[in-house]
């Protein structure tokens, strides 16, 4: 089992500039996230949240400080070399699905791959299949997204995210625009995927209804964390 880090903040702080004055909106974070780990990130709007998961997710670099990826320092690389890094380790869950239209839902799990220039392979499908199956879309391959409740976009978007393993997934608040039963459905899928111990799962949200499912609950204010606890669930 992997006991190590699977991503690191040491001092991570980030700045703006809004063309008159500089404002420090993340404090100096220090946060290891672990495999097998379901952690939640909440706060206000304004906490720093959305911020200090642009900064995980490498797309946003820190003002100072460093990001490590499975002890490998990666703060400084060129884009070309974060955007590689990316691919090869992240998976991303949105507020809102951003499915393909016009693609089925089995063409919108696999599209990033022949995007990227990647065969799709029969293996590819495969899991693909398998992995639709496993969120009880197994009778939705040909769907198109315009037929499908948001819980089962948002399903979709998982299992996309999904597809090439990921060591982390970062999901922005992926069930704000959910009802409840739609919500419940989501975390369960999510919670589910935290237990294999091969990956982090990361979710920023302002809604508390989800914090039980957290193995780990972090709490921002002012761009700073408040709180790190386990879920009082």
């Amino acid at each position: 089992m992997i006991t190590e880090p699977i991503l690191q903040l040491s001092g991570v702080a980030r700045d703006f500039f809004d063309g008159k004055t500089q404002r420090r909106v993340l404090q100096k974070i220090d946060l290891a996230i672990s495999p097998g780990e379901f952690t939640i990130v909440a706060g206000p709007s304004g906490s720093g949240k959305t911020t200090l998961l642009t900064i995980m997710g490498l797309i946003l670099k820190p003002s100072e400080g460093d990001v490590f990826i499975r002890s490998e320092k990666v703060t400084g690389y060129p884009e070309s070399k974060m955007a590689s890094i990316r691919l090869q380790h992240y998976g991303f869950v949105f507020q809102l699905a951003e499915l393909l239209p016009a693609l089925s839902v089995f063409d919108n799990v696999v599209v990033a791959n022949g995007i990227q220039g990647k065969s799709i392979s029969s293996a590819l499908k495969k899991k693909a299949k398998d992995l639709l199956e496993s969120f009880g879309l197994q009778n939705m391959f040909h769907a198109k997204p315009l037929q499908l409740s948001g819980g089962e976009k948002q399903r979709v978007a998982i299992a996309r995210a999904l597809i090439n393993d990921p060591t982390v997934l970062l999901c922005d608040e992926p069930t704000s625009a959910l009802d409840a039963e739609s919500s419940t459905i989501v975390m369960d899928s999510l919670k589910r995927l935290s237990q294999d111990n091969t990956r982090g799962i990361i979710m920023v949200t302002h809604d508390p209804r989800v914090f039980p499912y957290a193995d780990r609950l972090i709490k921002l204010e002012n761009g700073a964390i408040a709180s790190d606890s386990k879920s009082s669930s």
